[in-house]
């Protein structure tokens, strides 16, 4: 019965292997695209380990499938129609994910095919940027990368989510998790200078396509969340993944995480801010994926603390008075951060997940309040030496409403200090809020937003 089962098995998977196999050589039209669809969604009904098995062992039948998705990112127009031909590349893109996500472990061939997803997306996103917001577009459109097919982003969730299964697998040894962590890692780092690129582009909130840095952000840092996750509770693997450089990529991210927010202009004593702001729109679930990204990586250490200010020095030249020990300048510029984005470069909001941030740094600095309230200093003091994004030579990182008096700062640094003993980390939410200017009062920015849905519920 088993043998038989086998067979049946065998000749189920072979004919959509057959058939994206017959493709190969023919020309992209609606007719191929659809039938590599069908075939993809197919294979993703099977088990994962027999999906492995066929990554490692048959994966030259299945080079037609991915190449002929990553080409179609070439296909981008500013116009704002899809024909059908577009429509139906979109379908794929959706069945190609539901196939990897199905596989749930990262193989050497799989780990190069999610590289070149992610890079030619993150390559058009760019494009797509690069004609200004209020471009039109065939791919960055509902049609293609909305709420009816998946989001722009989507291969770099699937990373996240390897990781997730990886770490909570029992079927898995550790040797094969560790080894499926290590190809994860490889692979985001390949791709974390085209994601910054993107995330960091100049051009103003879209208006006329769907922005796809938006989306990629929420990708980018919940999936680097779950990477810090994993490596918080499993030395064994971030002792492993320390030859891949892991801390440097923490680092990086930290960095990334800290100009998005420095891109917006606040504005200062005597100017207003401007009406139209540098970059992405920071009103959305990507705003609520960097906050839960730094509460998370700060927990792994002092280490990651410096390496964020060293990744962070290559693009802004800072002048923080006094030589302080590099974990506690990279705590200083991530408190610095998180003023300002409470003092109106985020939406109000973010002031409530404050409690999380500030006593992940606290526990990061060895839970030390003396360190923690000289970080706190630090911050308030740390100028930029250039002029970077929404930032003016000379300009504190932590914004106007800390621009102040030095009664101000011992105010709030009294405060802090207090909380700190009391532990009462709630309380830090009331203490940032005053020392920032108050509750923002119509600041234009929504509610708090839920994270995107990330499922292909209607291919």
């Amino acid at each position: 019965m088993q043998q038989g089962g086998g067979t049946v098995l065998h000749t189920l998977l072979e004919e959509p292997l057959r058939e994206i196999v017959a493709q190969k050589s023919t020309p992209t039209t609606v007719e191929k695209l659809f039938r590599l669809c069908e075939a993809a969604l197919d294979l993703s009904f099977f088990s994962p380990p027999l999906l492995s098995h066929l990554f490692r062992n048959r994966a030259s039948d299945l080079d037609s499938l991915f190449q002929t998705v990553i080409m179609g990112y070439s296909g981008l127009s500013f116009t704002s129609e899809a024909d059908s031909t577009t429509q139906q590349w979109g379908r794929l893109r959706c069945g190609v994910i539901c196939l990897l996500r199905a596989c749930q472990s990262m193989t050497d061939y799989s780990s190069g095919v999610f590289t070149a997803l992610i890079k030619a997306e993150c390559e058009a996103a760019a494009a797509q940027c690069g004609q200004g917001p209020e471009s039109g577009s065939n791919l960055f459109i509902e049609d293609i990368v909305g709420e009816e097919k998946i989001h722009t982003g989507a291969y770099v969730i699937l990373i996240g989510e390897y990781l997730k299964h990886l770490s909570s697998s029992k079927h898995m040894t550790v040797e094969d998790q560790v080894e499926s962590c290590r190809r994860c890692v490889q692979v985001l780092k390949h791709c974390a200078p085209d994601v910054a690129s993107v995330l960091l582009h100049a051009s103003p909130e879209a208006t006329a396509h769907i922005d796809p840095r938006v989306t990629l952000a929420e990708a980018w840092f919940l999936t680097m969340k779950t990477l810090a996750s994993v490596c918080r509770h499993s030395d064994q693997i971030i002792s492993s993944l320390a030859a891949e450089n892991v801390q440097t990529l923490f680092g990086e991210s930290l960095s990334l995480a800290m100009l998005f927010i420095f891109m917006k202009d606040i504005g200062g004593k005597k100017r207003p801010a401007p009406d139209v702001q540098r970059g992405m729109s920071p009103d959305g679930p990507h705003v609520l994926a960097i906050s839960d990204f730094i509460a998370e990586a700060m927990l792994l250490g002092p280490s990651i603390l410096a390496g964020s200010i060293s990744a962070l020095s290559a693009h802004i030249q800072l002048n923080c008075g006094n030589e302080v020990p590099a974990e506690v300048l990279g705590a200083a510029a991530i408190s610095a951060s998180l003023l300002r984005a409470i003092s109106g470069a985020t939406p109000p909001w973010v002031v409530e997940d404050t409690p999380v941030l500030f006593k992940s740094m606290y526990m990061a600095l060895g839970s030390n309040p003396d360190v923690f309230i000289q970080t706190l200093g630090v911050s308030t003091k740390i100028e930029t030496m250039t002029a970077v994004g929404g930032l003016r030579a000379g300009e504190k990182l932590s914004g106007r409403y800390l621009d102040a008096s030095e009664s101000h700062i011992n105010s709030f640094l009294s405060k802090a200090s207090e909380t700190v003993a009391k532990n009462d980390w709630k309380k830090m939410k009331v203490v940032l809020k005053s020392a920032t200017g108050g509750k923002k009062k119509e600041s234009g920015f929504n509610l708090k937003p839920h994270y995107c849905n990330w499922e292909c519920e209607r291919v």
